[in-house]
C-alpha cells in the first residue's frame, strides 16, 4: 500500500512491510545475532554505534553489533518501535524509532529501562526493506538547576 503522503512529510503510521522488516530485525537482535542483524543492512550501510564505534558495511555493522553485544547488550532484551516515518521518494524512508532495552546496565550500577532513540534511513528492497545508515544515542540529561 503506497502512502499518500508528500514526499519528505513524516508520518506517524508505517506501512506494514516496514513493520515487518523491523519485526524481523528486533527479533535476530534479540537473538544477539550478529550475521543476521547485519544482513537487515544495504551492502554499504552503516552503523554509529551509542559507543562511538562506526561500522561501515554489512561486514562492519556485524562487528560493531557483536562489540555491543559483548558490552551494553549483554543480559537485555529490546523492543524497537517506529515513531515517525517519513518518505523520500520512492524507496526511502527515514525512521524515527524508540528502543526500549530492558535489563540494561544503568549508570547507577543497577539493572532497569534504557531508552534510546534510533534514526534509521531504510531502503525498499523487493517486498521488505533494509537499513542504509542508523544512529541510536541517549537523550542527555539537562544539567543542575543552577537557583
Amino acid at each position: 500500500m503506497e502512502s499518500t503522503q508528500a514526499v519528505g512529510t513524516p508520518d506517524t503510521s508505517a506501512e506494514p512491510s516496514l513493520e515487518t522488516s523491523l519485526r524481523k530485525f528486533n527479533d535476530a537482535f534479540n537473538r544477539f545475532d550478529a550475521k543476521q542483524v547485519a544482513a537487515c543492512w544495504t551492502e554499504n550501510g552503516t552503523l554509529i554505534s551509542p559507543m562511538g564505534e562506526i561500522g561501515r558495511g554489512r561486514s562492519g555493522v556485524e562487528t560493531t553489533y557483536r562489540h555491543d553485544c559483548e558490552t551494553v547488550l549483554e543480559g537485555t532484551t529490546s523492543k524497537f518501535s517506529i515513531q515517525s516515518v517519513r518518505r523520500l521518494g520512492g524507496d526511502l524512508a527515514l525512521l524515527d524509532l524508540d528502543h526500549e532495552l530492558q535489563n540494561a546496565r544503568l549508570p547507577s550500577g543497577s539493572r532497569g529501562t534504557l531508552k534510546l532513540h534510533v534514526v534509521m534511513l531504510a531502503q525498499r528492497s523487493g517486498s521488505g526493506w533494509q537499513w542504509v545508515d542508523a544512529r541510536p544515542y541517549l537523550f542527555a540529561s539537562p544539567p543542575p538547576s543552577v537557583h
